[in-house]
């Protein structure tokens, strides 16, 4: 038996199973938790040298 044979069969079933997989995916991305301005720490790095009696040029 062929895996796309019981959806050929009957394709009212399959439009129904896919307008509700489709529904619950939208409903699944509206859910999701989402900040407006989200707190991202940006990585900085210091660096110094002392070096006694040279100019800065």
């Amino acid at each position: 038996m062929n895996i796309s044979a019981p959806f050929v069969a009957r394709p009212v079933a399959t439009t129904l199973i896919t307008l509700g997989v489709a529904l619950a995916g939208v409903l699944a991305f509206l859910l999701l938790p989402m900040a407006p301005l989200p707190q991202v720490d940006i990585p900085t790095i210091s660096v110094s040298a002392s070096l006694p009696g040279a100019s800065p040029d």
